[in-house]
């Protein structure tokens, strides 16, 4: 890990911030250790296998606070070399950027520092009782690796407010503001079994659960199965995930077969694939991932030739909740997007924000009163 050495002058302690090109070079108990206890999309695995399937970023890297010997603190990064803006902006700000891309003839790329996780809620991993400096420490830690990748716009990504609230004296020192994020769509589990679940919901939810099961258990020609293993149908699923994918507000990951192949097989990785089949066709998926009580459901797949026929979405979640269930999960996180549907599922938002910066203080300034207002707030397009 190359570093360079810092001064905690509040506690008269040396810290020293070291960057790592890989999560492989800090130790994996560590990593445990620093990270939530029950967040699935933050084991270790997950991040070497993001790391070596190509799903997005140029490069990796992560800041790595310690005082000694002992590391105190990691903030995962990313680094994007020539990241279409519309890709980051959602419909909402593709719209605004479309009297540009008529002037320019070609789209708007830009170099950017993600910190966070790139498919996820963000995070700093850090130990209990850091010093104030700490948060400072790390944001200048942040400013030199945008410095060294030429990146002129840095993103903290879909945090929660309480790592923002910690972070937010450095931030607001070093120029930073904040845009609203998407917010998660998370579930609590109480139910003991997916027919409870079903009545625990309001009148037009369990209306409409029945409705759209109904609809799926009158074709005579469909299933519906859970695969632990499923490297198999990873061609099967690649053309359904793409064709989500085109209608994504956001295309900063770009799942590889690669990546799809390692959530099956990877045994320190809990991943299982909800799979609707029409015949013998696969028309639908969602991979899901599960820690001890906490399921996160990653990425859906379907067909849209027949998804309203079959109603795919609706029905691939519930079984997905059914599966969270039937493991003794006490939550799932349905994350972003189609908000009035898994409204209806039960979820709650879960307010996620992005804090901005951008190198140029004049762009920095514009952005401020522009940005929050391209950034698409309610993630209802399906």
């Amino acid at each position: 890990m190359a570093g360079t050495e810092r001064t905690a002058t509040a506690a008269h302690t040396r810290w020293r911030v070291e960057v790592a090109d890989s999560v492989s070079e800090i130790p994996a108990e560590v990593w445990r250790k620093l990270a939530p206890p029950d967040d699935p999309i933050y084991e270790y695995a997950l991040f070497q296998a993001m790391e070596r399937t190509g799903i997005g970023p140029d490069a990796y890297r992560y800041l790595v606070l310690g005082q000694g010997q002992q590391i105190k603190a990691v903030l995962p990064t990313c680094v994007f070399p020539a990241l279409a803006l519309e890709d980051i902006l959602g419909h909402q700000g593709r719209r605004a950027l479309r009297p540009l891309h008529r002037l320019l003839g070609r789209s708007l790329r830009i170099r950017m520092l993600v910190c966070g996780h790139l498919l996820g809620e963000g995070r700093v991993l850090r130990a209990d009782g850091l010093p104030g400096a700490a948060p400072h420490l790390l944001v200048e830690a942040v400013r030199q690796l945008s410095a060294t990748a030429g990146a002129r716009w840095t993103v903290f990504k879909d945090f929660a407010q309480a790592d923002l609230e910690w972070l937010d004296p450095a931030l607001e020192g070093a120029g930073y503001f904040r845009a609203p994020g998407m917010p998660d769509a998370w579930l609590d589990l109480h139910a003991r079994s997916f027919d409870e679940y079903i009545s625990s919901l309001s009148r037009n939810g369990r209306s409409t659960a029945r409705r759209n099961l109904a609809r799926f258990s009158a074709h005579d020609d469909v299933a519906i199965e859970v695969r632990e293993r499923f490297d198999d149908l990873v061609p099967a699923m690649m053309p359904l995930y793409e064709a989500v994918l085109d209608r994504a507000e956001s295309r900063l990951d770009v799942w590889t077969p690669e990546f799809m192949a390692l959530l099956s097989t990877d045994p320190r990785i809990s991943a299982r694939a909800v799979t609707c089949w029409r015949q013998d066709r696969l028309v639908g998926f969602l991979v899901c991932l599960f820690g001890e009580k906490t399921a996160v459901a990653m990425r859906i797949g379907i067909d849209y030739d027949c998804s309203r026929e079959l109603r795919l979405y609706q029905v691939t979640y519930y079984q997905g909740i059914a599966e969270a269930i039937r493991l003794g999960m006490g939550r799932i996180n349905l994350t972003q997007t189609a908000y009035e549907s898994k409204h209806k599922m039960g979820c709650r938002p879960v307010p996620l924000e992005h804090a901005v910066t951008h190198s140029n203080p004049v762009c920095r300034a514009i952005l401020r009163r522009l940005f929050p207002l391209a950034v698409n707030r309610s993630g209802d397009r399906s």
